[in-house]
């Protein structure tokens, strides 16, 4: 699938907001901790399209480690790149697995600053 079938699907079901030319904001009416809304983008990676964060997940939730991160993604069949966490993009599946993901992320790490 390229990127504007992509695009298309995913706006079947959710509204977007352009980025720039190759990625979407993807509006999920979610936020991390009550304040800072989900980071979902989709972006055209040229020869895939992927979901991605764009590595703000981390900047929330700052005390998780790089390790932290990787295990935690793999484990849940995402990729920790780059501080971004993603994942290939092949059916609007993809789309709800990501944002349950980054719900999860956010009820697991929400109240870790309060221990």
């Amino acid at each position: 699938m390229n990127y504007s079938e992509a695009l298309k699907l995913v706006k079947t079901e959710f509204e977007t907001r352009r980025d720039c030319g190759h990625c979407e904001i993807i509006r999920t009416n979610l936020t991390y901790d009550g304040c800072n809304g989900f980071c979902v983008v989709i972006y055209d990676k040229g020869s895939h399209v992927i979901l991605s964060d764009m590595g703000e997940t981390k900047e929330i939730f700052d005390e998780v480690t790089e390790e932290e991160w990787k295990e935690l993604c793999a484990s849940h069949g995402f990729e920790f790149n780059h501080w971004h966490i993603e994942k290939v993009l092949n059916s609007l599946d993809d789309v709800y697995d990501y944002i349950n993901f980054i719900d999860f992320i956010s009820d697991k790490f929400f109240l870790l600053d309060d221990d």
